[in-house]
């Protein structure tokens, strides 16, 4: 007997004699890799106090969270050895006589099975998924524990082996185990929870706690454990106590922000594919629990209040932009609310904006030099080519002041105003804006402005962002590794300046008119608040996006069923929401730090205006107001509504001769003919300047008054005639003009076409071609366009 046992351990120390001299060429030839090269670890996300997100499975379906040893307390580490491996930092990576004592009892005698598994041999084993109950997959342990030995410093084994070990269900490694069962980082357990979470890779099977029972093998091994323990630090007796009460456990991983996350999660795992280079742990992000948790609870608060309404979803995305922090991010009402499609994540879907855009078309026109902050737009009735859009409930201000026009959400002046910029226009602004998956110019035209071009909200809090920041757009940042910082959707660029400091200043201003809710709390109103409501074709999403202390807030609600209803209305529904989030997180901020409002730039000045029409005050303009103003860009025209007249008495008619004693000089309003029948159409009729009686002389008003403006055709326009049914081929000709003029006459170079009334519509019917079209009023004023009209092919 004592010869084959003999004749065996010889037989064991050729085998290591062997895989000594393989070790030693393995080194030579191979290339030193991190020890845990290759193993996926679990996507673990923190907000950005440290407050644990989200923990994900790994592609192998276990949880496992990555924690250098470093970061271990050294009571754990020193509990550790205690129960796995006393003489970890003596031996060679095995315990040769713990091995022939296990290998007589187990193989020779037969008895119990004895374990004789040093770390550096548990490593092995968990590190190449080996089989260890033969002889064969022993020594095949043993082999690689020596390897691992002659490659790695004890430490680094050691860090392999806290990320590896199995601590029951799918849960592996110390630090997963500790948020799982406590919701506590490992460096966070006292005493009691090290030991407990020390003794369960012994026997996971048996000693695995829930929050039903906890195993009575679990307690007395912990017991076992505080007994070595107390022997080496005597100083912890009077913890006896504390160690016999039950563990107070959680049993769950926190689920915190699942869209944020997951959307994270996605972009890390297509960065790694199916080969992760280094462990990486807890991956840092903006966000904050504390602000998250607030703007849910107001969601879940409003939807129940407008339930009756059919609101069931809603998201909201909120961005700091003076360091462009995502600090809040929920992509619906509830992300395990099947009945909503609740995983479905608004914040990174494309969906129509609405009027969401219309502030940087004002952007665009203030620093293109088309109008300044009071300039007069008109809200009439238009049409522009083939393309005819009215107001919302189809009503019609007439005159109004370019701030006023963007704060309603007038859509005819802004789409009058996206027709005159360019270089950049508005499509070109939002390619410039990073917005993706726009398709070719020519699918949008001019319904653009109203939301045909469709945007995620991370892209419209970045481009709000840009406003609040004086014009200069920056990415987002959604974690500390920039890398990820394209999840969102919009790929990774640096600072570039959108628009003009200037232009974003008189924009914010302008969106600072819009009158918030009635039932907005008075503390609050002293912190301006600049937003723009949307509403997107068909009822089917509403928003609020606006810039309030320092951050940007977007507010979405709608169906991703893509169903309408009639109530989501940006301004009735998305706004009250809006600011029950805002000054929710302004109560939050005491009002010494909230932060003060930017001053104007240098370059913008306050100027007069007049107050009717908002352009430069004239001799005769009664009343005048101020308007912000880019000197050297802001179009300088002096008003020509308000006018002297001399009118006689006797008949009222106006006259010329100013020496007679019944001649009596007054001022009255020159309104273009399309406003003043608007005007009449709403009720509110104006004082028109009485005519000449006939026959009398007349001044020369060329000189003064507006020339008529042609409606249609449009400027820039090609028109296409069809080659099939020409009975459609017809060019509509029609006009506004000055209060004095009640004729119109049409020429093409100096061909006469007809004459009209102001607003009279007339077909003409040319041939394709270029032409020159002029309109003539009786006073000899007059306005030319250039139309080219092409055969359909």
């Amino acid at each position: 007997m004592l010869r084959v046992i003999h004749k065996k351990i010889w037989c064991i120390a050729a085998i290591l004699f062997c895989i000594a001299a393989f070790i030693g060429c393995d080194y030579l030839v191979s290339h030193k890799r991190h020890i845990l090269y290759g193993i996926p670890f679990s996507g673990t996300y923190a907000d950005c106090n440290g407050t644990l997100l989200h923990i994900y499975l790994t592609p192998d379906q276990n949880y496992r969270v990555y924690k250098p040893i470093e970061e271990y307390p050294m009571s754990f580490i020193q509990a550790l050895l205690l129960q796995e491996d006393k003489r970890f930092y003596s031996h060679c990576g095995i315990n040769p006589v713990a091995l022939v004592r296990a290998a007589t009892e187990t193989y020779i005698h037969h008895s119990r099975r004895i374990g004789a598994s040093t770390i550096t041999m548990q490593t092995a084993k968990l590190k190449y998924h080996l089989y260890t109950k033969t002889i064969r997959g022993k020594l095949l342990q043993i082999f690689l524990a020596l390897r691992l030995e002659f490659l790695y410093s004890k430490q680094e084994i050691l860090d392999a082996y806290v990320n590896l070990v199995p601590c029951g269900k799918n849960i592996e490694g110390f630090e997963t185990a500790a948020r799982y069962y406590f919701a506590k980082g490992i460096e966070q357990l006292n005493i009691s929870e090290q030991l407990l979470l020390c003794v369960i890779p012994q026997n996971p099977a048996a000693r695995t706690p829930s929050l039903a029972s906890v195993p009575q093998a679990l307690l007395d091994a912990r017991q076992r454990l505080f007994e070595q323990w107390i022997a080496v630090n005597p100083q912890d007796t009077d913890l006896q106590t504390f160690i016999s009460l039950p563990p107070d456990l959680t049993c769950r991983f926190p689920d915190h922000a699942p869209h944020f996350t997951r959307m994270i999660e996605q972009k890390r795992q297509s960065q790694q594919g199916n080969n992760p280079a280094r462990p990486q742990g807890v991956i840092p992000t903006t966000l904050d629990t504390t602000l998250q948790n607030l703007c849910s609870y107001r969601i879940q608060q409003y939807l129940r209040q407008n339930h009756h309404l059919g609101v069931q979803n809603a998201a909201v995305l909120l961005l700091d932009y003076t360091t462009m922090h995502i600090l809040a991010d929920i992509g619906s009402a509830g992300f395990y609310n099947d009945s909503i499609q609740g995983q479905v994540d608004a914040n990174i879907s494309k969906r129509s904006p609405g009027s969401t855009l219309k502030p940087f078309i004002y952007a665009l026109a203030l620093q293109q030099g088309i109008i300044h902050y009071a300039t007069m737009l008109k809200d009439t009735p238009s049409s522009f080519s083939e393309y005819t859009p009215d107001n919302y409930n189809s009503i019609y201000k007439g005159p109004i002041k370019a701030w006023s026009a963007l704060t309603e959400s007038r859509n005819i002046p802004a789409i009058t105003l996206a027709r005159q910029i360019h270089e950049p226009d508005l499509y070109d602004f939002l390619i410039r804006g990073g917005i993706q998956g726009l398709k070719p110019k020519d699918t949008y035209g001019l319904s653009i402005v109203l939301g045909s071009a469709e945007v995620t909200p991370f892209e419209l809090v970045t481009l709000y962002a840009a406003l609040a920041n004086d014009g200069l757009e920056q990415h987002v940042r959604i974690a500390e590794d920039n890398t990820l910082s394209d999840a969102c959707g919009m790929p990774y660029f640096t600072p570039h300046e959108l628009f003009s400091k200037e232009s974003a200043f008189i924009v914010r201003t302008m969106l600072e008119q819009n009158p918030p809710p009635d039932t907005r709390p008075t503390g609050n109103k002293d912190t301006s608040v600049a937003f723009k409501t949307g509403t997107s074709i068909g009822f089917k999403d509403c928003w609020t996006v606006g810039i309030f202390d320092r951050y940007v807030l977007c507010v979405w609600i709608g169906n991703f069923d893509g169903l309408g209803n009639n109530a989501f209305i940006g301004r009735s529904l998305a706004t009250p929401l809006f600011f029950t989030i805002a000054d929710s997180i302004l109560a939050t901020i005491p009002y010494k730090d909230r932060i003060v409002p930017k001053p104007a730039p240098k370059t913008v000045k306050q100027i007069p205006v007049c107050s009717v029409s908002g352009y430069l005050p004239g001799p005769h303009c009664p009343h005048t107001e101020l308007a912000w103003f880019i000197p050297g860009v802001s179009p300088i025209t002096t008003c020509r509504i308000h006018r002297s007249i001399a009118i006689d008495t006797r008949s009222g008619y106006r006259t010329d001769d100013l020496d007679n004693p019944y001649t009596k000089q007054v001022v009255r309003e020159f309104w273009p003919s399309d406003l003043l029948a608007l005007f009449e159409q709403a009720g509110l009729p104006r004082l028109t300047p009485p005519d000449y009686p006939p026959k009398e002389h007349r001044l020369d008003t060329s000189l003064v008054g507006y020339p008529p403006q042609i409606i249609s055709p449009l400027r820039y326009t090609k028109y296409v005639f069809r080659s099939q049914d020409t009975s459609k081929n017809v060019l509509i000709l029609s006009a506004a003009a000055d209060a004095d003029t009640d004729e119109l006459f049409w020429f093409n170079g100096t061909t006469f076409i007809t004459r009209t009334k102001p607003g009279e519509k007339y077909e003409w019917r040319p041939q394709p071609g270029t032409y020159e079209l002029t309109v003539c009023d009786t006073k000899g004023r007059s306005s030319a366009i250039n139309v080219n009209i092409q055969m359909e092919r």
